[in-house]
């Protein structure tokens, strides 16, 4: 006691000095934050299409791998006997109408052509709208990835006909652990950096967040040494297609 009272000013100097090293530590020199880092795959964003009748295809115009435009007619069903009947019944309305014209047909003939007249147009344009809805149009450019179906198959409605994957469209789909998962939320931007690469990087952004485990890829869970994990979502911005799809990538988020 007798030291510590002769050196008090001492004991006084070393503890605000411990005091400020404490807080210049806590702001400014602690340990680097974890970096958070996540296996995944590079996918492309995809749009099904489908022919929206039952009938029989026709023919389809484009293989896998072909790159269509937007507005490109890619199948059709074979509709010749729906096209036979329009054609007869727009001759049918030409007669009806002609008819309603002629000052030699009485007014109980005419009565009766008139109404036969808007039975044919109402049945001739459900036709006709069955007749476009007969193809398939692109809706985007893209590329044809899959192709299910083949001419004489039977179309079904709303049954994928053609896998058209979206250009310059990528999301990447990683796996965090269970203490990483709850560290992550929708809006985290992350770096993405592709295993052939890896001196380049993409930016994204977390937009999904899964709250079940699944199990992981055979190559994802190797690569992690885990065979569990939570699917993370993430959009990417790749410009310059510096990720490719299928291609294994890991997600960093600091």
């Amino acid at each position: 006691m007798e030291f510590i009272r002769r050196h008090k000013k001492f004991w006084a100097v070393a503890a605000i000095a411990t005091t400020v090293i404490m807080i210049l530590f806590t702001f400014f020199g602690g340990a680097e934050e974890e970096e958070v880092g996540m296996y995944g795959k590079v996918e492309s964003k995809r749009v099904y299409l489908s022919f929206n009748m039952e009938f029989p295809i026709k023919e389809m115009f484009v293989q896998e791998g072909d790159f269509v435009h937007k507005g490109d007619v890619l199948g059709t069903l074979s509709m010749e006997e729906m096209s036979a009947q329009v054609a007869a019944e727009k001759k049918l309305i030409s007669s009806y109408e002609a008819e309603l014209k002629d000052n030699n047909v009485d007014s109980d003939e005419k009565k009766l052509a008139y109404s036969r007249l808007n039975g044919l147009r109402a049945d001739m344009l459900l036709k006709e709208k069955f007749l476009r809805q007969a193809r398939i149009v692109a809706p985007v450019d893209g590329t044809v990835s899959q192709r299910l179906q083949n001419p004489g198959d039977m179309a079904v409605a709303m049954k994928p006909v053609y896998y058209l994957e979206m250009p310059n469209s990528k999301w990447v789909r990683a796996f965090a652990s269970e203490a990483y998962a709850k560290r992550i939320t929708k809006g985290m931007p992350v770096t993405i950096v592709a295993e052939i690469m890896p001196e380049t990087t993409v930016e994204g952004r977390v937009y999904y967040v899964s709250t079940v485990a699944e199990a992981l890829p055979e190559d994802i869970a190797k690569l992690s040494g885990v065979q569990s994990g939570y699917e993370v979502r993430v959009a990417v911005k790749d410009k310059e297609n510096v990720l490719k799809t299928g291609s294994t990538v890991e997600v960093v988020i600091k």
